[in-house]
């Protein structure tokens, strides 16, 4: 008997497939690429005008501060599957080694605080212009904390080298890459009023980090080496605005005194009471509480009698008499513009000085009647 087989149903083959990890590609760091940090100096100089010159007040510098054009060679020890058609990636960091200031500025001198930026690369642009900008929000500037950015331009290897002499790729290496980080941003922040010049002392304000790699992924903030040091020094002034009299000249009128009244040579005459005079001035709001910077001085116009002993102003056309001048408390006045008269002043900047004046016998003889007049300049100015 025959027996036909059933037929079979097909089986199914089931394969089950493992996908792998592909491991990330990471970027290769050059080391040793810059022997030292390559130091860079800027000086900035600027007159305030009295609007600038208030406390809390931010003074911006619109330009770029530009430091030394020294440019940079890298020589790193790079691997041996660099090659001259790799492109090297560079990465630019910025921070401030500055002490904390005010209000998350750092700390500058005691009147002055300062915000400052760092920028790319500035190999190609003399003046800063196109150039990336790299904000600093944190004094001192921890390097985990700096901002960073990849420089647009990727050269390769045998473009422009990076490698040491002993690691190139090639026996005949193209010229030396080239790099220039000397640039930075700044904004002053008056913390004080300043009254004549603040002196920036040459001061370390911002720090440049880069990273030179290749291929894929990116450059980690501690592998990056410091490459620049940017020093800044200058001055900010403001000078001392003081009013005298409210602008209008002092008229003394010394009275009428008898000629034989005239007994000593450069003394007052006999029986004269001596003229007081007030000398008012107004001063702007920087010079309030500075009142040990700031001296008034009398200088006689016509010149003094004895250079040596500057104690009698010569008068116009007369050779005969003379004027002297004393303090409230009847000390000697030189006007020479050498005596330095204390100054204060109120809240408001408001202030006086008081002297005496009296006329003198500039000769043994009894001097000619007739009028005489001279003049002597009030002058403010800074210690």
């Amino acid at each position: 008997m025959l027996i036909k087989s059933k037929s079979l149903l097909p089986i199914g083959v089931v394969c089950l497939c493992l996908a792998l990890p592909v491991a990330a590609q990471a970027a290769t760091i050059l080391h040793d690429c810059f022997a030292s940090p390559q130091d860079y100096h800027i000086t900035y100089d600027r007159d305030l005008a009295a609007s600038e010159n208030l406390a809390g007040h931010d003074v911006d510098v619109p330009e770029h501060l530009v430091g030394e054009s020294t440019v940079m060679e890298a020589s790193c020890n790079c691997p041996g599957a660099l090659s001259s058609s790799t492109a090297i990636t560079e990465l630019t960091l910025a921070g401030s080694p500055l002490n904390p200031g005010t209000g998350g500025y750092g700390y500058l001198t005691d009147k002055i605080d300062i915000d400052v930026k760092g920028y790319s690369d500035a190999v190609n642009s003399p003046n800063g212009e196109g150039l990336l900008g790299l904000n600093i929000n944190q004094y001192p500037t921890p390097i985990t904390s700096m901002q960073k950015q990849i420089e647009n331009v990727k050269t390769t290897e045998g473009t422009a080298s990076v490698c040491s002499e002993s690691t190139r790729p090639e026996t005949s290496p193209p010229p030396k890459r080239q790099f220039r980080w000397n640039v930075i941003g700044a904004t002053f922040h008056i913390k004080k009023p300043i009254l004549g010049k603040e002196v920036i002392p040459s001061t370390l304000v911002v720090q440049n980090y880069a990273c030179l790699y290749y291929g894929s992924g990116s450059c980690d903030a501690g592998s990056a080496q410091l490459v620049s040091n940017i020093w800044l020094s200058g001055s900010l002034s403001a000078p001392l605005s003081c009013t005298i009299n409210e602008g209008s000249t002092i008229e003394v009128d010394l009275g009428n005194i008898v000629s034989k009244q005239f007994r000593v040579k450069g003394l007052p005459p006999m029986g004269y009471a001596l003229k007081n005079v007030d000398i008012t001035y107004h001063c702007d709001d920087n010079a309030v509480g500075n009142d040990n910077r700031i001296k008034l001085t009398l200088s006689a116009d016509q010149g003094v009698e004895d250079s040596s002993n500057p104690l009698i102003a010569k008068m116009l056309n007369r050779d005969d008499v003379g004027v002297r001048v004393f303090t409230q408390d009847d000390k000697n006045v030189q006007l020479d513009g050498s005596y330095e008269f204390p100054v204060t002043m109120d809240e408001q900047g408001n202030g006086s000085v008081k002297i005496k004046a009296a006329p003198v016998s500039t000769t043994s003889a009894t001097p000619e009647p007739g009028k005489f007049e001279g003049n002597v300049t009030v002058k403010m100015d800074l210690r």
